[in-house]
């Protein structure tokens, strides 16, 4: 799921319910996929594997000899929140995957993205082009599940429209800032790598955020969690995508994590 090709029946929810089956006690594989998929309900598929190999793949559960167990603290499946945090931290060791290559395309695009095709499922040829890698539609409507749950977006029917907030909020959290403690733009960024370089590039010389870190820095402004300030005499400035209904507060030079 993040380290190969995404597939649609590895859903967060699936991947939380199996989870939790195990944090009870470890299990043969047999034992979880019959409490998944209930043999009376005469129901023949693949979903098993698929959402176990993503728990796997994310270090949720460990399997040896067919036996899983819990590869976590029991903490991180306190809710589907907690687990969306502790994920979000692990980001970053899928980088050759399609989840990672897609959702980094997906923010290269900028506002655009909001004027072309509003189904995500039909972008998977222009994510090819992009990100370089096969992704077909299968791939594409994985990856909007995933992308809303772990906070790259808002799900407005079959598409995600890009506000960065929650992943935000959860790497801001993971990086341990000091409450009420001004940074300059340079130290809150470099706190944030490498968790954050899916959707802010280190490496392409801009200082303007994108689109969808522009939404979500805006957006937990608006929320009291963090303040933007520009500072005239500050060396190091960043500047926020340009909205012309928010055409005020577009340059950063410090922000202050309030929460």
């Amino acid at each position: 799921m993040f380290q190969n090709k995404m597939v649609t029946p590895a859903i967060p929810e699936r991947v939380y319910t199996l989870c939790k089956i195990v944090e009870k006690k470890a299990a043969s594989t047999a034992e979880v996929k019959e409490k998944m998929e209930p043999s009376y309900l005469n129901q023949k598929s693949s979903y098993y594997y698929d959402y176990r190999n993503a728990a796997e793949e994310l270090q949720l559960i460990t399997i040896t000899d067919n036996v899983l167990s819990l590869g976590v603290d029991p903490s991180v499946l306190k809710s589907m929140d907690t687990m969306r945090f502790y994920i979000n931290g692990q980001l970053d060791q899928f980088r050759e995957g399609q989840f990672y290559k897609v959702t980094k395309a997906y923010y290269d695009m900028g506002e655009g993205i909001l004027h072309g095709e509003q189904n995500v499922a039909n972008m998977a040829s222009i994510m090819e082009l992009k990100t370089g890698i096969s992704v077909d539609s299968i791939a594409m409507r994985a990856w909007r599940f995933w992308a809303a749950y772990l906070g790259f977006g808002y799900l407005q029917d079959m598409f995600v429209i890009p506000n960065a907030d929650t992943f935000l909020q959860d790497i801001i959290n993971r990086a341990a800032f000091d409450k009420n403690k001004w940074y300059s733009i340079a130290e809150f960024l470099e706190k944030l790598r490498p968790y954050a370089d899916i959707i802010i590039d280190p490496s392409s010389g801009s200082k303007t955020f994108n689109f969808g870190v522009s939404n979500g820095l805006r957006t937990l402004q608006d929320a009291g969690y963090i303040k933007m300030e520009y500072i005239m005499d500050q060396e190091d400035t960043w500047n926020l995508y340009h909205i012309n209904e928010l055409s005020a507060n577009e340059m950063v030079t410090n922000i202050t994590v309030l929460k």
